[in-house]
């Protein structure tokens, strides 16, 4: 790395041991300057206390722990950082410190091995389409607002071995899935600015007055630009569900594929048909309509996530298994799109599972290609591309692109002239707020926030049946991730737990469950095992409340509902390969023995809560890979749930619907729903003797502000809790932002 190093307003001059803002030196003394070069090198990994004793202290005898501590805090003030907000530095406990913000990267020095793709075809070049319909857009954008000329001389791989980067920055806040234009000048994107659900917006890429593409009251996702930039291919839940073609310019959504399941559509380079991924198989359809039309590598591959063009148009890069080898984990192929030889695209530092990803395949208009992939952590990211040859044949070295903190999604979109764009989440901490209610459920005085330590996250709450104990998951900077309970007369807290289990890429820091009780909780710490689709497997373990040293009750396991005397508690149990075979086992904790409860033959099944009398169960059944759930009930007899004929649906499974629980009562049904945009609380009324609903869902607690909004990005990550006088769910502050870099 050179001697100067660019983050934010900043410049560090190694050479000259100067830091700089806005070209202006801020005094700082050697050793903290140190310390933050030593960082700053560095971005995105740990750095261990050690490692920074080794090489700044050595044996020099000196107060250690003291003089870091001093150090880091004065770098802190000199980058006007906040160590419970960090923009910066951020303290990771027991190990040491990261540096988060984005630096201009260099080149990797690993030596990864060559893969050879073989010998393909080399691929023609496709000139970027032009026609007056993009003068319009363009114009339209013009008039939107007054937009600064940037000019930006372009000799983009000119020297592949040493990427120039510009400082990465926001492009959009609170956006996500970027798609850009082939030409670079548009960005379309999704977001929920305004309120309502997500739709899909575009904006010039020099900045200005953003237009929204699509409206309504049904959401789209997963934008992507036809060749020319006149249309926009999206997933939209309108009508049931379906893929859309729209013109760029705001006007009439048109459906191509009518089903809910479809994902991610992508437009071929030729601009002629859609790619897209539909129960774990790829399609195409014609822009035009029409049947949509199976690949022959549909009998070959099972495919788990969102497929990639090859520049040519005659093969795809999927991440997905040999159906005969289905026992295997997923990894990346080029294969062709008609008929041919598959080939692994083993990608350097790539591992398989779902955190690395490969963002796109892209000819530049000097006609060198590039593969953009990511890999990641629970912590960061790092962004490579790495070089494929006219023949196939992959370069031996990847150059790091940029590093940081936080989440990338699967969402980054390159042009030819080289703008990269990728979306980075960012949770900042998660707050549990309670609702009070009467005996029958009805809302009782305003919603507040509980009162817990200022700069925390607080995930998972988990409520005793009289609302006098409260389990929770906490972390708070410079300690380790815990699992604590409360007593909530005195607002005490007891450390059940302080393993330090991960927190999963979102935020949500494992899931605890306390018995009608309050005499046990179990909860999640991560299993060595994992799942492509999943980050790694929990395992569960459970402690009691004072004095208990906590065991592991279940493998693979989230753990939900207890009966009502504490002696079974309903687990969500994961496949080792299949999601859609994940299930509902019961576990009973006196003989520590599991059995099947419920299941689906073709969806997984989550989230099951008993009556308070036992006699019930609601749960949810996931019904697309996009996030729609049902909420059903199933009548319970003699500790066995009964048969599908006998399920009753609460909801339709044509929205986001999770986390339900019964009220005290049994006659009412609370889950979590992004049904008008937001995460809120929404209930369903029962019959009393059949549980049939009655009436139409309706809200129970609205949040519409900045936490609704940013959770119902993360779903997931927000948990419902149910008690005889009190309601609690938390909500994590998630900001996505789409940032943008332009490669040299």
């Amino acid at each position: 790395m050179s001697g100067k190093i660019r983050f934010g307003v900043y410049e560090l001059d190694r050479d000259a041991m100067e830091l700089r803002k806005h070209g202006v030196p801020i005094r700082l003394q050697e050793q903290p300057f140190r310390v933050l070069a030593m960082l700053a090198v560095r971005p995105g990994e740990v750095i261990t206390r050690e490692e920074l004793q080794e090489q700044i202290w050595g044996n020099t005898f000196v107060d250690f722990d003291q003089s870091l501590n001093k150090a880091v805090n004065r770098v802190r003030e000199a980058l006007n950082d906040n160590a419970a907000t960090p923009q910066y530095i951020e303290t990771v406990p027991r190990r040491g410190y990261r540096f988060i913000a984005q630096v201009a990267a260099n080149p990797q020095t690993e030596e990864p091995t060559i893969v050879s793709l073989g010998s393909a075809e080399a691929p023609d070049r496709h000139d970027s389409h032009k026609s007056p319909f993009r003068t319009v857009v363009l114009a339209a954008l013009t008039i939107a607002s007054v937009l600064a000329a940037i000019g930006i001389t372009m000799s983009w791989l000119r020297q592949p071995k040493k990427p120039i980067l510009q400082e990465a920055r926001i492009i959009k806040s609170f956006g996500w899935r970027p798609a850009l234009s082939r030409d670079g000048k548009l960005l379309a994107y999704c977001s929920s600015i305004g309120g309502g659900e997500q739709h899909i917006w575009v904006q010039q890429t020099a900045g200005g007055k953003a237009i929204q593409v699509t409206a309504g009251p049904d959401a789209e996702i997963a934008p992507d630009f036809s060749p020319d930039g006149t249309h926009i291919a999206f997933f939209s839940l309108r009508n049931g569900g379906g893929i859309y073609i729209a013109p760029t310019l705001p006007g009439e959504p048109r459906l191509l594929v009518a089903t809910p399941d479809v994902e991610k559509p992508r437009f071929s380079p030729g601009g002629d048909s859609i790619l897209y991924i539909h129960d774990l198989k790829l399609f195409t359809v014609s822009v035009n309509g029409g049947q949509p039309t199976a690949l022959p590598l549909d009998q070959d591959f099972r495919v788990y996530t969102e497929p990639i063009w090859a520049p040519n148009g005659k093969e795809i890069l999927l991440f997905g298994v040999l159906s005969s080898r289905q026992n295997e984990s997923p990894s990346w192929w080029i294969v062709p799109l008609v008929a041919g030889h598959a080939t692994p695209a083993n990608l350097p530092g790539v591992a398989q599972n779902y955190l690395d990803s490969v963002h796109a395949w892209v000819r530049t208009t000097e006609g060198h290609e590039w593969i953009i992939y990511s890999t990641s952590d629970l912590e960061n990211w790092k962004l490579w591309r790495i070089g494929i040859s006219p023949g196939g044949v992959m370069e031996e070295n990847p150059e790091l692109l940029s590093s940081g903190n936080g989440t990338l999604p699967w969402s980054g979109s390159v042009s030819e002239d080289g703008k990269l764009a990728y979306t980075i989440i960012r949770n900042t901490n998660s707050s549990i707020f309670q609702i009070s209610i009467s005996d029958r459920g009805q809302k009782l005085g305003p919603t507040f926030q509980l009162a817990l330590t200022e700069g925390g996250s607080y995930t998972s709450p988990s409520l005793s049946r009289d609302g006098k104990r409260l389990a929770y998951g906490a972390y708070n900077p410079g300690k380790p991730n815990t699992i604590l309970l409360r007593d909530l007369s005195t607002g005490t807290d007891h450390i059940l737990d302080e393993e330090g289990h991960g927190q999963s890429p979102l935020g949500d820091n494992g899931e605890t469950s306390i018995s009608p009780d309050g005499s046990r909780v179990i909860f999640g710490r991560d299993s060595k095992a994992g799942r492509p689709d999943f980050y790694p497997f929990p395992d569960g373990f459970m402690a009691a409340a004072v004095d208990g040293q906590p065991e592991q009750v279940c493998e693979r396991c989230t753990p939900r509902g207890f009966s009502s005397d504490g002696s079974v508690v309903l687990l969500e149990k994961y496949d080792r390969t299949d999601q859609n075979k994940d299930r509902i086992v019961a576990l009973d904790l006196r003989k520590r023995t599991e059995q099947d409860f419920l299941s689906d033959q073709d969806k997984p099944l989550y989230h099951p809560f008993f009556s308070w009398d036992d006699r019930w169960v609601v749960f949810k059944r996931l019904e697309s890979l996009t996030g729609l759930a049902q909420i059903l009930i199933a009548p319970v007899r003699h500790g066995a749930a009964a048969g599908q004929a006998e399920w009753i649906a609460v909801t339709d499974g044509r929205n986001h619907d999770d986390k339900p629980q019964f009220s005290p009562d049994g006659n009412t049904i609370y889950f979590t729903s992004t049904r008008d945009g937001y995460l809120c609380i929404w209930a369903q009324r029962l019959d009393p003797v059949t549980k049939h609903p009655q009436g139409s869902p309706f809200g129970f607690e609205h949040f519409h502000n900045s936490e609704g909004r940013a959770a119902a990005y993360n779903q997931g990550a927000s948990d419902l809790t149910v008690a005889r006088d009190k309601i609690l769910i938390n909500l994590p502050h998630i900001h996505p932002d789409i940032w943008m870099i332009q490669m040299q």
